[in-house]
């Protein structure tokens, strides 16, 4: 007779000790009943007496062993075959049985496989239904199927992977590949080695993507492999939603298996289509115990959408009148990013660059509310390219006209349909000759001109005819070379810029004093021109030392509001109202703010460790006035987290664009750590 893996456990135990052991002592280690244990004990006996090796007894509640000869049971011992599963092993190969079995699993086909008792079996159903339900997943049973486990196929495979894990012994591992072989020849009617056939799936796939097939425990994948086998055989198939499907489709990894699978065919191993998106999964890198289930990842890409906005809103100081509209949108863009994340699929964006030259604020914006979310996978892994899918998406609920508008166009020219830059060159070198350094010039294509831009310039040169509905008071045709009838044109345009006009009546009164003292005739359009470039560069050279930013103004005034050492933040608010708007109006404001506070609907963004902003909205308020105020706060204040915020920045916004520049260059600032420190030493050196 050969003794079986547990009693070989139990015969090694009382070999370490000359005292012996309570049988209580081992029905707890062994999660068996006590009858199994006195079982096992005679089986034991039997064994060594057929080998004359000596005997076991049992005295009073200790058992202990009479050996006659110890080195030929230790070597007796050697020669067998079997291995003993500790408890979480057994619970764990019962689990596995279950879900992966060819056959029908009963408790006696249990008792018969793990060598126990029918009471130990029924006690180890009881802890393995408590395991599955840990996992979302319950286990029903039936005199016709027996038992069977029931749940989200993605969790189930989950949480399998997790349960092979648990056999921390090779001899634990080796009869459960054993175990999938039988499972697999059983299901397929092929005496095939399908381990062998998973290792040939990787071989290839080293061959297909050119490199090195690298995983933290590729037997881990090779069972895997195996367990998709068996489970979409047995009518199991994982089934990934669409957006997932096509993200993997992408990858050279699932042509790979594609191929590789298709190829199985031929030795009559048929794996479903929708296995492939899965072999594909395991492939791309994905740990089995990392992956989700759909619901958990609908929650996960929801909480995704509802942080962006959130964060977007608290960043740009704004709140959007159709948030729940934009969050859905979000989610429809995130699932797929989700998917190329965790995947490392890139998705190149033709629109990266357009996108953050056209609209810098936003993008900017939005890359700040991706690392405000403090998920890993947005703040480590979303590309530039992920960013500008996302910016469009607040650009398109957001208002484009003034988008556009946030950079100021009242001295900017715009340039209509050239064909090449040589053109370009050409028309502002004439322009420049004209107006002289003061304007900005700016080029558009035809197919992209709006009707609302045009009234953003104080000049519009199109060198092709445009369409009816562009029509304006400010549009010069003209072909590369600006004509003496097209100069005069621009004169009049400017004439009637209320941002020119200033100029006109002393211009027209120096020409006129110099028609009066010259006899000959002069160029009256060019010297216009002449005297427009002198005045505008000369009130340009007033301007150029000037720092009309109020942020920067209070910055370099050191006009900082301090605040008491120990403050709260209703304190905070109460106080910076006051600096921001004075008299009733700042009561009115304080009162705003404390009611935002009262109703969590207070907006505030950490910019670095030792500062926050905090959003002061006067949408409503007579006569509305952006600001800034810049307080500082000793001990700091423990708002909205744990960072004690020691220079709170308030700002005050009349509308949900105007404000942008001074946000951006409040960021701009703060992100310098020196500029902290600067002023929060200079606020210790005023203190000593």
């Amino acid at each position: 007779m050969e003794l079986k893996s547990r009693q070989i456990h139990i015969l090694q135990a009382l070999l370490t000790t000359e005292k012996g052991i309570a049988p209580d002592e081992f029905m707890e280690k062994l999660g068996v009943h006590k009858r199994t244990v006195y079982y096992d004990l005679e089986k034991i006996n039997e064994w060594l007496k057929q080998f004359g090796l000596g005997k076991v007894i049992t005295s009073g509640q200790t058992i202990h062993m009479e050996i006659h000869n110890t080195t030929a049971l230790d070597q007796r011992l050697r020669q067998g075959t079997t291995y003993y599963f500790s408890i979480s092993e057994r619970y764990a190969m019962e689990i596995l049985y279950i879900a992966l079995t060819s056959a029908n699993i009963t408790i006696g086909s249990l008792m018969k496989l793990f060598e126990v008792s029918k009471n130990t079996i029924l006690k180890d159903i009881k802890e393995v239904r408590n395991e599955l339900e840990r996992w979302g997943i319950c286990m029903n049973s039936t005199i016709k199927t027996g038992y069977r486990i029931i749940g989200e196929e993605m969790t189930i495979r989950k949480m399998l992977g997790e349960q092979f894990r648990l056999l921390l012994n090779a001899g634990g591992q080796v009869r459960m590949q054993n175990f999938l072989q039988e499972s697999l020849v059983s299901l397929y009617s092929n005496e095939i080695d399908f381990g062998e056939l998973c290792r040939c799936l990787i071989k290839q796939y080293e061959t297909d993507i050119h490199g090195d097939y690298i995983l933290a425990n590729i037997e881990l994948i090779i069972v895997m492999i195996q367990i998709s086998w068996i489970r979409s055989r047995k009518g199991s198939i994982i089934r990934l939603n669409s957006d997932e499907q096509l993200a993997l489709m992408k990858s050279l990894s699932f042509r790979s298996v594609e191929f590789s699978l298709q190829k199985l065919r031929v030795h009559g191993v048929e794996v479903a289509m929708q296995e492939t998106y899965y072999i594909t999964s395991l492939f791309l890198g994905i740990q089995t115990t990392d992956s989700l289930s759909q619901e958990e990842e609908d929650t996960l890409i929801e909480e995704m959408a509802q942080k962006l906005v959130l964060n977007f809103e608290h960043i740009a100081c704004l709140s959007f009148p159709n948030r729940e509209r934009l969050q859905k949108q979000l989610s429809h863009h995130i699932r797929p990013m989700y998917y190329r994340i965790k995947y490392g699929i890139p998705d190149k964006n033709p629109l990266v660059s357009d996108i953050k030259k056209m609209y810098p604020f936003v993008f900017d914006f939005t890359k700040k509310a991706v690392q405000a979310t403090e998920m890993k996978i947005l703040t480590e892994d979303v590309s530039e390219d992920e960013l500008a899918y996302i910016c469009i998406y607040f650009v398109s609920n957001l208002n484009e006209k003034y988008l556009i508008q946030a950079k100021s166009y009242s001295k900017e020219v715009l340039i209509v349909g050239a064909e090449n830059m040589a053109v370009v060159t050409l028309m502002r070198e004439q322009l420049q000759n004209l107006f002289g350094l003061s304007m900005n010039y700016h080029v558009i294509s035809m197919n992209k001109l709006r009707e609302w831009m045009l009234n953003d310039y104080v000049l519009v040169v199109s060198l092709v005819q445009l369409e009816k509905r562009f029509h304006c008071e400010k549009i010069v045709i003209t072909g590369p070379i600006i004509t003496e009838d097209t100069q005069r044109r621009i004169m009049e345009i400017l004439r009637g810029d209320k941002s020119m006009a200033r100029y006109d009546e002393i211009i027209r009164d120096v020409i006129e004093r110099v028609k009066k003292c010259v006899d000959k005739e002069f160029e009256y359009n060019k010297m216009y021109f002449e005297l427009f470039r002198y005045f505008e560069e000369k009130e340009r050279g007033k301007r150029t030392n000037a720092k009309s930013d109020i942020f920067y103004k209070k910055i370099e005034q050191n006009k900082f509001a301090m605040l008491p050492e120990a403050v709260d933040i209703q304190e905070v608010l109460l106080l910076l109202s006051q600096v921001l708007r004075q008299g009733a109006a700042g009561q009115r404001l304080a009162q705003r703010m404390v009611n935002l506070l009262q109703n969590k609907k207070l907006q505030t963004y950490r910019v670095q460790k030792d500062v926050l902003l905090v959003h002061f909205p006067l949408q409503g308020d007579a006569n509305p006035k952006i600001d800034v105020c810049i307080a500082l706060i000793p001990k700091g204040m423990q708002y909205p987290d744990n960072d004690g915020s020691k220079i709170v920045v308030g700002i005050a916004t009349k509308d949900s664009y105007s404000h942008w520049e001074l946000l951006n260059d409040i960021y701009r600032y703060f992100s310098d750590q020196s500029h902290v420190d600067g002023i929060l030493q200079m606020f210790q050196n005023v203190k000593e």
